[in-house]
């Protein structure tokens, strides 16, 4: 297993049945990961005077579970936008090998519009990003807060512009294995190719210019617009943000946020009756005790050696 800085208790590592659900070993080795990559996050934030909070389903695991809910496969946080931004500023000098702070503006070729912190060493691999080169290490994510409007045509003209902007820089078709190929192509159709993207970095800073447009006023809502692009389910009210309060999460305690009850409802309604649901990266392969750079010769290997195979068949017909 990689080396981390946390401390592991002992047990930790086994096996065990939760819920009814086996988290196997190797499932643990990567919470370990993860539960250090959290741990290094802390310690950044408090060096900074930075708050964090916990969300989806680990403020859900925290809150009902005092930990991982068993199915569950990464750690969440949400920051307001300008702890965010002055994380994100101080990220270089802080985060060095194995740790990796990822975003746009550092790993060439992501699609993603919130950052997260990797443990280089490791494997976090979603086959649906095969073919994008960066880095595939074991992650939790880091997503900024924004404060939207309270007028609901406001609201809605908002999110349409963030939607349109997003899409540009989705299907823009910068690189030649830009993922969803198809729909770039039919997006640069529709808009007359005016939208293709030349220089992503730019438009992602203008993207995200345009989330944050709104903070500093006094409206009452925040939600993290940049991923979740208004989706009721997370639109926070502003004073649940307010304050943090510490909640257990296995070995550590973790910050959630002050209105965490009232969050947690709104989107899971009763969550405290555990539901067996598939983790919010189905597919995802966790590997802590492989490089993911090794991990993905191997694969690519494996899958050469299928081709000649199949054309070593082809051949003999």
């Amino acid at each position: 297993m990689v080396k981390l800085e946390i401390e592991i208790p002992e047990g930790f590592l086994d096996e065990e049945v939760r819920c009814g659900y086996t988290v196997t070993a190797k499932a643990k080795r990567a919470w370990a990961v993860q539960m250090d990559l959290l741990h290094k996050l802390d310690e950044v934030c408090k060096k900074y005077n930075l708050r964090y909070f916990a969300d989806s389903g680990t403020l859900l695991g925290a809150a009902r579970d005092k930990g991982y809910i068993p199915w569950d496969d990464d750690i969440d946080i949400v920051m307001l936008r300008k702890d965010y931004e002055k994380l994100r500023d101080v990220a270089d000098e802080e985060f060095k090998h194995p740790y990796f702070y990822q975003d746009m503006y550092r790993d060439e070729g992501l699609i993603r519009p919130h950052a997260q912190l990797r443990n280089s060493e490791t494997t976090g691999y979603l086959p649906q990003e095969e073919d994008r080169p960066y880095n595939k290490g074991i992650f939790l994510d880091i997503f900024p807060l924004d404060v939207v409007p309270d007028n609901e045509k406001k609201f809605k003209a908002h999110i349409a512009k963030i939607n349109f902007l997003w899409r540009t820089i989705e299907y823009g078709g910068y690189t030649k294995d830009a993922p969803h190929k198809l729909k770039g192509k039919i997006f640069r159709v529709l808009t007359g190719g005016l939208y293709k993207v030349t220089d992503v970095k730019k438009l992602f800073a203008r993207y995200e210019k345009l989330c944050a447009k709104y903070n500093g006023t006094d409206n009452h809502r925040v939600s993290y617009v940049a991923h979740s692009r208004g989706k009721e389910k997370h639109l926070f009210r502003k004073e649940w943000f307010d304050e943090s309060v510490m909640l257990p999460f296995e070995f550590m305690m973790i910050p959630a946020p002050v209105g965490y009850d009232a969050r947690l409802r709104l989107e899971y309604n009763d969550y405290m009756t555990p539901r067996n649901v598939a983790p919010a990266h189905g597919g995802a392969i966790l590997d802590p005790d492989l490089p993911y750079g090794e991990f993905i010769r191997r694969r690519k290997e494996k899958r050469a050696a299928a081709r000649a195979k199949k054309r070593a068949e082809r051949e003999k017909k």
